[in-house]
């Protein structure tokens, strides 16, 4: 796969999805201050179509049809097994935002639950899904709600097989703003952090050992089911990858609450 990789400057800085949470009066209190201040819309890349069923979503917080466009309608009508889900747009992509792990949070902090979708450099398709989003913030979440899959090779037009989290609700999720996307203590980890995390101020200078991106790894059993043919990583009989490319699908009415 031939992918290029760009600066992140399309994807909206951590500070200014916080400047983005400051209420606004009705009374414009904020009168004067010039367009300077207007915030930044997020930046979401054209996809011609979702790379995953929406029946993968729908059990969790991304169902619904609210915000349902009627290009999604139109093409969910057409199949009548399909679930429908809310509009999903992808605010990252790899190859375009970059894939150093300040990157992925610039694009994915506050914007609510999200499905990732990986690409190995051996044409093997997996992903992902978060239901407590992104935040920067070096802890983990107790939660029997996310979920790997995969999908069979050859088989990419059928349902995704799911991976659901087991050993209890216990570290489910862990939110490194030094890492990737990590499921479990070893479930799946994309672009680890390269030193040590040990939170709050105690901790290395957050500028060095940004997580990589293009590196993942994973074992089953522990915090995620093991895959139907008994194998023990995600990505089969390998427990590392090299990934080609990362994107992430949120909910922009999901995201436009933070």
């Amino acid at each position: 796969m031939g992918f290029s990789v760009v600066s992140n400057s399309n994807c909206v800085s951590q500070r200014q999805r916080r400047w983005e949470r400051i209420p606004r009066s009705f009374f414009d209190w904020n009168f004067g201050r010039g367009k300077a201040d207007d915030r930044p819309l997020p930046n979401y890349h054209p996809v011609d179509h979702l790379p995953f069923p929406p029946s993968l979503v729908s059990k969790t917080f991304l169902k619904g049809t609210l915000s349902l466009s009627l290009t999604h309608t139109r093409t969910l009508v057409s199949h009548a097994h399909s679930i429908l889900c809310r509009e999903l747009k992808c605010c990252y992509k790899a190859t375009i935002g970059g894939f150093s792990a300040t990157s992925f949070h610039n694009c994915c902090d506050f914007k609510g639950p999200c499905v990732i979708i990986g690409y190995t450099n051996k044409s093997f398709k997996f992903g992902a899904f978060n239901p407590e989003g992104y935040r920067s913030t070096d802890d983990y979440y107790d939660t029997f709600d996310p979920f790997l899959f995969y999908w069979e090779e050859d088989n990419e037009n059928k349902e995704p097989i799911i991976l659901p989290k087991v050993g209890g609700s216990g570290a489910a999720l862990f939110d490194y703003a030094r890492g990737g996307p990590q499921f479990g203590a070893d479930g799946l980890l994309i672009g680890p952090p390269l030193a040590p995390v040990m939170g709050g101020f105690a901790g290395p200078d957050t500028n060095s050992g940004i997580g990589d991106l293009r590196q993942a790894k994973s074992r089953l059993g522990l915090s995620y089911a093991k895959r139907p043919d008994g194998k023990e990583s995600l990505f089969g009989d390998e427990n590392r990858a090299t990934l080609e490319e990362v994107q992430v699908f949120c909910s922009p009415q999901i995201a436009s609450l933070y």
